[in-house]
């Protein structure tokens, strides 16, 4: 395989995690979801879980306890600007969430716009190591999202 090729190939298997990472939180596939985790990852979400460290297993604990309280979400990930460095990347993309709880009532969305920026090491293949969600701004009912997120209280 040329080099080309194996940026290529690279590139395809990083911009695919971060497409799987979205329909995964939509889909309610945590197994699909941890599939796409190091061992440990770095999050730092302001606007929900905050800056932590999480094992692959409390990740997948954390966001099944704040979307199990929703009825349905939708996340666009798109743009995908990927830099790699030997074995570690990091790829920056658009961030267009949409979050639905139906007993809101006639306002019962919330969206929020931004990027995320994942960093990636390549192991046995591409995992995320470290994510970043910086939320450009929002719109909708506010109590949607805060529902969910009183899964951390």
């Amino acid at each position: 395989m040329t080099d080309t090729e194996k940026y290529l190939l690279d590139r395809a298997q990083i911009s695919d995690a971060v497409t799987a990472f979205a329909i995964a939180l939509d889909t309610r596939d945590w197994d699909l979801f941890r599939s796409l985790l190091a061992e440990e990852v770095d999050i730092e979400y302001p606007d929900s879980v905050g800056v932590a460290t999480f094992t692959a297993d409390e990740l997948v604990a954390t966001a099944t306890g704040f979307f199990g309280r929703l009825d349905a979400t939708q996340h666009v990930s798109a743009n995908h600007l990927i830099v790699i460095d030997g074995d570690t990347a990091t790829c920056t993309s658009t961030l267009h969430a949409q979050h639905y709880l139906a007993s809101q009532g006639e306002n019962p969305v919330q969206r929020q716009i931004g990027y995320y920026v994942n960093h990636f090491e390549r192991r046995d293949r591409w995992r995320i190591v470290r994510s970043e969600q910086r939320v450009a701004w929002q719109d909708g009912n506010p109590a949607v999202f805060q529902t969910a997120a009183g899964a951390f209280d």
